[in-house]
This record gives structure tokens, C-alpha cells and sequence, in this order.
């Protein structure tokens, strides 16, 4: 049986989190430590474009490294208190409208999930039943990841979490619908 186009823009977004989520955990050891931007990052400029994930240039897509990009809808997927963000990236233009907040924190795995976990359901969003952990390349150490859909999984929410020299490593992204991205 074949992937719906649900599944696909799922498995696309969540390799995307997981890349930007490897990246960052690479940028530094420490939650002190500054990101370092890559030629394949946008420019940290809010108003340079970016790549979508179809892999088109959108003069409406904005990131930043080593901070919160302006006009990141925070709302939706907000900043857990303690953590520091390393990167965001969103595009509001696109159907569904997408966006991904990378952080370091000194909390436990766990805790970062139930943080994220209480935010998506608390926006309407329903736990999927999570998958066993793989090891995060590199760390030995167990990614961890939860799935949330809404509107009939029209929209979709995931949260990794890995912990690599004992800093936590939260990668974050949703998709919805342009209306819900606050």
C-alpha cells in the first residue's frame, strides 16, 4: 500500500526536523556555544528568502540562526522557559503553512517532550502513538520523537528530542493551515 500525500509532506517535514536537529546539535556542545551558519542556511537576514521543502525559493520563507526569526509564530510552537533557541525557520505563503524552532536546553528529554506535548494538545492537536526510539547518529543516544495531527491530519506536529554531551537537543515543527499560524 502506497503513502497517502499526507504521509509523504509528513516524512518529508520530519526528515527536515531531523536534519536541522543533527545541525544544530553539531553547531555546539553547549547551550553557550553560537550556531554557525552553513551555505545551506538562509542568511539570517528575516527578509532573505529560503528553500521550501518542495525545494522553491519563497520571498515570504524566513530564518534565523541563533535566535527567534521575526514574525515566527511562537504561539504555535513556542519557546520552552530555559531553553535557548539555535535556529527557526517558517513560511507562512505556502498551503499548509510550515514552521520549525530548533533549542538547547539543560532539561531532560522528557521533560522538553511533556513541555511540547501539553502545548499541541492544548492548541487541539492529538498525540499519534509513538514508534520506538532509534539511536541519534553519532550519539548512541535514543532520539526520541512524538507526532500530533489535527484537522483530520490535515495539520501535523512533531517534537525530537535528543540528549548528546549533556545538552538537550529539541527540534520542533508544525504544519497547518495558514489561518492557525500564530
Amino acid at each position: 500500500m502506497g503513502m497517502s500525500t499526507a504521509g509523504i509532506r509528513r516524512a518529508g517535514w520530519a526528515a527536515l526536523w531531523a536534519a536541522a536537529a543533527l545541525a544544530a546539535a553539531g553547531c555546539g556542545g553547549s547551550p553557550s556555544a553560537p550556531a554557525t551558519a552553513t551555505t545551506a542556511a538562509a542568511s539570517p537576514s528575516p527578509s532573505s528568502p529560503s528553500a521550501t521543502p518542495s525545494g522553491t525559493a519563497s520571498a515570504a520563507a524566513t530564518s534565523t540562526v541563533s535566535g527567534i526569526a521575526q514574525g515566527f509564530p511562537s504561539t504555535l510552537i513556542p519557546l520552552m522557559p530555559g531553553a535557548t533557541a539555535k535556529a527557526t525557520s517558517f513560511d507562512a505563503s505556502t498551503t499548509p503553512a510550515g514552521a520549525v524552532l530548533v533549542a538547547t536546553t539543560n532539561a531532560p528529554v522528557a521533560e522538553a517532550l511533556a513541555f511540547y506535548s501539553a502545548s499541541f494538545t492544548g492548541q487541539g492537536f492529538t498525540a499519534v502513538p509513538a514508534a520506538s526510539p532509534s539511536a541519534a547518529p553519532g550519539t548512541g543516544a535514543p532520539a526520541q520523537t512524538l507526532d500530533f495531527v489535527r484537522a483530520d491530519g490535515q495539520e501535523t506536529a512533531n517534537v525530537s528530542a535528543v540528549t548528546a554531551n549533556g545538552v538537550t537537543t529539541v527540534t520542533v515543527g508544525a504544519s497547518v493551515a495558514p489561518a492557525n499560524f500564530k
